[in-house]
């Protein structure tokens, strides 16, 4: 595994080693390709017209992931932009704790950030810094109803392992970085 840096010190995401990509660059790909997002949604019909988001057709939820993706990826990068310039809350806006029940910050806390029905998995390194585990389209309500959505809980406990079995923190991320 490597870290990557992707706005600065502040956003940075995992390159597994059986990816091309490090995993903001290999979502936001897919959540503009066409033909991925044409047979999950078809894969996922059930779920898309289940009612949780409404009841959309393909086409439309197709259309819908392209403005999400396009939002998601600007709000990411103002906001890493107002890290980098010390505003107290940047990155802190967006990612929020992964279980709506956890009040307490904790070191490398699981964090989501979302925009609709897309999500970015992370772990919180420190106040504003975050380092991307993966992400998924959510249609259900909670992650461990689809098998997609579960896969990304495990690999962001597999990167949390790994970065405590490293010795990474803070003050030790910028060494693991490719």
């Amino acid at each position: 595994m490597e870290i990557v840096p992707i706005f600065g010190e502040y956003l940075k995401a995992i390159k597994y080693p059986y990816e091309e990509k490090d995993e903001f660059a290999r979502l936001f790909e897919l959540w503009q390709d066409a033909e991925y997002l044409e047979e999950f949604f078809e894969f996922h019909k059930a779920d898309l017209t289940s009612g949780f988001w409404d009841d959309i057709d393909v086409n439309s939820a197709i259309l819908e992931t392209y403005d999400y993706a396009e939002i998601f990826e600007q709000r990411l990068c103002e906001l890493s932009s107002q890290s980098s310039k010390g505003v107290k809350s940047g990155l802190d806006k967006i990612f929020k704790p992964l279980h709506d029940s956890q009040t307490q910050v904790i070191s490398l806390g699981k964090s989501k950030a979302k925009q609709n029905w897309l999500r970015i998995y992370a772990l919180r390194i420190e106040s504003n810094v975050y380092v991307i585990t993966g992400g998924a389209i959510k249609l259900t309500r909670t992650m461990q109803e689809r098998e997609h959505t579960n896969r990304e809980l495990e690999r962001m406990e597999a990167v949390r392992n790994f970065l405590i079995q490293h010795g990474i923190d803070s003050n030790t991320i910028e060494s693991f970085e490719s």
